[in-house]
């Protein structure tokens, strides 16, 4: 049976955990709605002549349609698309973006959008013409007599896979992130002894009696309340995402922080945070000054051995002089 702090342990976890199935879920989720252009990604382009093309009624429905086709002849329509750069809405360059012309399919044409020339062997994604382009190329009595002679849907041979390259990419990106930061969080889910709250309990003793001297603690201050509670011996952590247990009999130093904010040199009030600092670990508590009192308050009841207070003397001396630093706690608490 777990002990409440291996209980904890599962439950941080699974948290942790949450977000990355989340997201997941929604990326399969994408694929599977998209799974016709992933077909076409993957399976594409597919080789269509003039039979395979007339058994394309719609191609938004077709379950093939990134094609390769390939024709006897390329006639220019003369119809060009137009890419206006502007600054400042005034108009400082233009560039023909592509071109449109009809490939000659045996008797049958298909019109073509393409960036790079009139190419005779060509591919890219079947699509509906656009309104605006349907009139164009269809303007005149003559041409519009010759419609039965043209597929009723256009090849765009664009960048069909660039959308598939980014979610490939993407996926891996992910993968490797949650190679990263999941999996340890899958072990940990599997054999919470590993997570580092428990090894650090660990290290102090027979984990299962101090979980429940954690525990029965807890019950007798109410429970937890915030992200940080204090209770006789321990400090515990319990927010969404993080759960740690520190003691304070390894309390070493313990200050408060003020942080006055401002924009535009305006004032936007002031940030209090209480810092706890142990052997093992730290603890960063944010709240009202008058809590943030408190606890200090608290915690120098219950260790009166550990320095409280800043100075710039102080910070130096445990960050150039660690071992000194903690080898004068020591000294204290001895003494108290």
């Amino acid at each position: 049976m777990d002990t409440w702090i291996q209980r904890m342990c599962r439950q941080t976890c699974l948290r942790q955990l949450a977000p990355w199935a989340i997201v997941a879920v929604t990326g399969v989720a994408v694929m599977v709605v998209n799974a016709r252009y992933f077909i076409n990604f993957i399976g594409g382009p597919f080789i269509m002549g003039p039979a395979q093309l007339g058994a394309v009624l719609d191609p938004t429905r077709s379950l093939k349609y990134f094609a390769q086709v390939s024709g006897d002849r390329a006639i220019d329509t003369g119809i060009q698309e137009i890419t206006v750069a502007k600054r400042d809405g005034i108009e400082v360059d233009r560039i023909i973006s592509a071109s449109y012309y009809a490939l000659d399919l045996g008797g049958k044409f298909l019109i073509v959008k393409s960036e790079s020339g009139q190419a005779l062997s060509v591919e890219g994604e079947l699509t509906r013409f656009p309104a605006s382009l349907e009139r164009q190329l269809f303007d005149t009595a003559e041409v519009r007599s010759m419609r039965d002679r043209f597929y009723s849907f256009y090849l765009d041979a664009g960048s069909f896979r660039t959308a598939g390259y980014i979610t490939l990419s993407l996926w891996l990106a992910f993968a490797a992130l949650a190679a990263w930061k999941a999996l340890p969080v899958c072990h940990r889910l599997k054999n919470p002894t590993t997570h580092p709250a428990m090894l650090h309990v660990a290290s102090w003793g027979d984990p299962i009696q101090i979980s429940a001297e954690i525990e029965n603690e807890l019950r007798s201050t109410g429970g937890i309340r915030g992200y940080w509670t204090f209770t006789s011996n321990y400090m515990i952590e319990s927010s969404f995402f993080r759960f740690n247990v520190l003691r304070f009999r390894d309390l070493v130093w313990a200050y408060k922080s003020v942080t006055k904010k401002s924009v535009n040199f305006i004032p936007r009030g002031t940030d209090y945070h209480a810092l706890f600092i142990c052997y093992g670990g730290r603890a960063v508590v944010q709240g009202p000054e008058k809590a943030i009192d408190e606890m200090l308050q608290a915690a120098a009841q219950r260790a009166p051995w550990a320095i409280f207070g800043y100075t710039e003397d102080l910070k130096k001396a445990f960050n150039e002089h660690t071992r000194e630093f903690c080898a004068a706690v020591e000294d204290r608490r001895r003494r108290v």
